[in-house]
């Protein structure tokens, strides 16, 4: 069940008002935030000390935890995944359930999330997600014969840009 769009939305959207296809747009609205979320998603790798001192999670001078959002992911080798609870400042960040291992030096990652704004997803990802919904609804075949394709521009990607997370290797 797709979290930040409704199937209203979707059907408001495509202008649909039956009932017919309410299982299928569902299964659309579902599938199109998966792709969003791994579309704009990234993991960070990172270095630092690990504490169980109160809920802090990770410190480290040379991390700035303020591009993470709450709700993205930390994995540290040997211990169950974390969500980000609370952000206190560039050079540390809270989870709910703190580590067991406080071993200086720990590799950690970061895998990132849908960011949202005071619990709310910023309204380009939302029209982006509705974007893909109609393309995937109307555009049922892998095909189209007979017809010329061409980008539509400030489409899908245009309003995704600016969320996404490039991966240098």
């Amino acid at each position: 069940m797709s979290t930040y769009i409704t199937l209203a939305e979707c059907k408001t959207h495509l202008r649909v008002d039956f009932t017919d296809d309410d299982v299928y747009i569902q299964a659309l609205a579902d599938m199109v935030e998966e792709v969003v979320k791994t579309e704009i998603s990234g993991t960070f790798l990172g270095m630092g000390t690990v504490s169980t001192v109160g809920t802090t999670a990770l410190t480290g001078t040379e991390t700035n935890f303020s591009d993470f959002s709450v709700g993205d992911i930390i994995r540290v080798d040997g211990e169950t995944d974390r969500t980000i609870a609370t952000i206190t400042d560039d050079e540390a960040l809270a989870v709910g359930v703190a580590f067991t291992n406080t071993d200086d030096g720990l590799t950690w990652y970061v895998e990132t999330s849908l960011p949202l704004v005071g619990g709310t997803l910023p309204l380009g990802l939302h029209q982006a997600m509705l974007l893909m919904v109609a393309h995937f609804y109307s555009l049922r075949e892998p095909v189209m014969v007979g017809v010329n394709v061409t980008e539509i521009p400030y489409g899908f990607k245009f309003l995704i840009h600016p969320y996404k997370n490039f991966t240098v290797a």
